[in-house]
């Protein structure tokens, strides 16, 4: 079992890593901002209300705006957490070592 809540180490927020962390939220809402407007303009294409464009532009733009909103953000954040694992996997290593 766990321990109890009184003797559980406090936790003491990394500034540095807030702010990374930070940025990367707001990197990924405007990621998915983006492709929201990405999604209206090929509406506005398919729906000839941009007359000079082809409709088959409209459907890329949807297409791309989609994964845009759904696929990116994913993928970053997973990026992002690997690299912050990966990171405290080399702090533990490295204390390990001087340990020893």
């Amino acid at each position: 079992m766990s321990k109890p809540i009184d003797e559980q180490p406090k936790y003491i927020p990394d500034p540095v890593k807030e702010k990374q962390a930070k940025a990367v939220h707001f990197m990924v809402s405007m990621i998915r901002l983006l492709g929201v407007v990405m999604v209206m303009l090929g509406l506005a294409i398919v729906l000839d209300r941009l007359p000079p464009v082809p409709g088959p532009a409209g459907y890329v733009l949807i297409f791309l705006g989609l994964a845009q909103m759904w696929v990116a953000p994913v993928w970053i954040i997973r990026k992002y957490i690997r690299a912050r694992v990966a990171e405290e996997e080399m702090a533990k290593a490295v204390e390990s070592a001087d340990k020893q």
